[in-house]
């Protein structure tokens, strides 16, 4: 058996372009998404619509993400997203996407298990199983928890933006690495994985290729999602150029210069941000 997983794609279309053409030199039976397929670039439904086109093509298992939660929590309260740093990229993706999208996500799981072929099963989360934003990269505690009450051999989750495999507990986390924004030190890179399966276990390769990052980069004036999202939107253009993630950085330059939550900081602060950042 042979599946790709992808994770984070982040409205980078152009990234995702880039795995369909490698997914037709290099052959799949099946596809695992784990979420965030959308916000922070521009023009949400190519990215989409580019999904929906997969899911037609091959069998799919496709979880929601921490992404997908934000609209649809959005959808049902309004979270006051206002044209801003922290929030006006949300606004953007949510003003661009249709109700249909919104109804997609809703039938999403955050987390299930699924057994492919006969194959070893495996748990899918996007952070971890019991927490979408868990990051299992950074909190220890969690990820010991995780894997130690891990009903699979096998943990595939996303989120961190970070590609690795760990062992722990002779079980195996795998994370694909971000498809559309990789924290991989090298930048214009889709970062993704293909599982090796039969019935006495799985083998992960983990892939990064390169992607149009220029022409990418050139959709983000035109599409109009620059307006909305002002300084953070450059953090997350130098994260696609850098592989380094400006995008954090520059939230946690913002929340230390105010001393308030991301989403109170003022445009003057986050300007301040922006030159301090080089952004």
């Amino acid at each position: 058996m042979r599946v790709a997983v992808i994770s984070d794609i982040h409205s980078n279309f152009k990234a995702f372009e880039a795995f369909l053409e490698y997914i037709e030199v290099h052959p799949v039976e099946a596809i695992i998404g784990l979420g965030d397929y959308v916000t922070d670039m521009p023009y949400p439904r190519r990215t989409l619509d580019m999904l929906y086109g997969l899911m037609e093509k091959y069998p799919c298992t496709i979880l929601r993400g921490n992404r997908e939660e934000y609209l649809l929590n959005h959808d049902k309260q309004d979270q006051g997203w206002h044209i801003s740093s922290p929030s006006g990229a949300l606004l953007y993706t949510y003003e661009n996407i249709t109700r249909e999208d919104l109804d997609f996500f809703e039938g999403l799981p955050s987390a299930t298990k699924v057994q492919l072929g006969d194959c070893p099963e495996l748990m899918l989360c996007h952070g971890a199983p019991e927490e979408i934003r868990g990051n299992l990269k950074y909190d220890l505690p969690l990820q010991d928890k995780v894997m130690r009450e891990l009903p699979t051999r096998y943990l595939l989750g996303g989120h961190t933006h970070h590609q690795e495999t760990i062992s722990l507990y002779d079980k195996l986390y795998i994370n694909p690495g971000s498809l559309g924004l990789a924290i991989d030190e090298k930048g214009g890179h889709a970062e993704f994985c293909i599982l090796e399966g039969n019935k006495e276990g799985w083998k992960a390769e983990l892939i990064s290729i390169p992607y149009d990052l220029e022409g990418m980069l050139k959709t983000f004036a035109e599409s109009g999602v620059d307006d909305y999202g002002l300084v953070l939107n450059r953090a997350v253009k130098k994260t696609m150029e850098t592989g380094i993630n400006w995008f954090y950085f520059a939230a946690i330059e913002a929340m230390e210069m105010s001393g308030t939550p991301m989403q109170q900081v003022g445009e003057d602060i986050w300007n301040r941000v922006a030159e301090k950042l080089e952004l």
